[in-house]
């Protein structure tokens, strides 16, 4: 079983950066890192899923909550250049003291734009997998960045989604190639409007399938 660790995870002011670390008592078969939204945090479905599954299958599994979520500051109050570094942060640290075999990163839609950014400037993540839910297709924010990214990588959205459009997808994938899933009717947490037995449905499989992406099976 394992086991709730604190790690002494600070923002750049000196605060303490809230988190969920579970490290496995015996060695891990792989790290999971996870990264909210900007209103949608880590219990959320479809990042408390795939960590119930990873964990349950012997990964360390460390999930992220920002500086501004717990102050309620709003994301201009942090900013963005402090998100990205208290996860860097973050990264290193769950990365110290074990080898980890297999490390993967999952983003939900601002959580996209940070996996993007530490699988580009990162040295460390080089050979991690990164599962990004609803990016923010076609902003300065994602697209620039994703493209500088090596890691294999997988990502799902809806047809209803304001970041959904079918040509910048294709555009992007033209310069990274990557796994997708498209959720018709979904918005941007994968919810079909008026649908519950389809949202459910998009959450299994999307859950099904970054977990196997992730694991190297797909």
């Amino acid at each position: 079983m394992p086991d709730l660790v604190r790690l002494p995870l600070k923002t750049r002011a000196g605060r303490p950066l809230p988190h969920k670390f579970f490290r496995q008592s015996a060695e891990p078969a792989g790290l999971l890192l996870l990264f909210p939204g900007n209103l949608y945090g880590v219990d959320g479905p479809l990042l408390f899923y795939p960590s119930v599954i990873l964990g349950g299958r012997g990964w360390d599994t460390l999930a992220i909550a920002y500086e501004f979520q717990v102050t309620g500051g709003g994301i201009g109050h942090q900013g963005l250049q402090g998100i990205f570094d208290d996860c860097r942060q973050a990264a290193l640290t769950a990365l110290q003291g074990r080898k980890y075999s297999r490390v993967g990163l999952v983003g939900k839609s601002l959580g996209a734009g940070v996996v993007a950014d530490l699988c580009a400037n990162m040295p460390e993540l080089a050979e991690a997998r990164a599962a990004y839910l609803t990016p923010m297709i076609g902003t300065p924010f994602f697209d620039p960045v994703f493209v500088r990214t090596v890691q294999p990588a997988y990502l799902a959205l809806g047809t209803a989604d304001a970041f959904y459009e079918a040509q910048a997808l294709e555009t992007l994938q033209a310069e990274h190639p990557f796994g997708l899933t498209v959720i018709e009717g979904g918005d941007h947490s994968l919810v079909v409007a008026g649908n519950w037995e389809a949202s459910i449905e998009a959450l299994r499989r999307v859950t099904g399938e970054v977990v196997e992406f992730l694991t190297g099976t797909r």
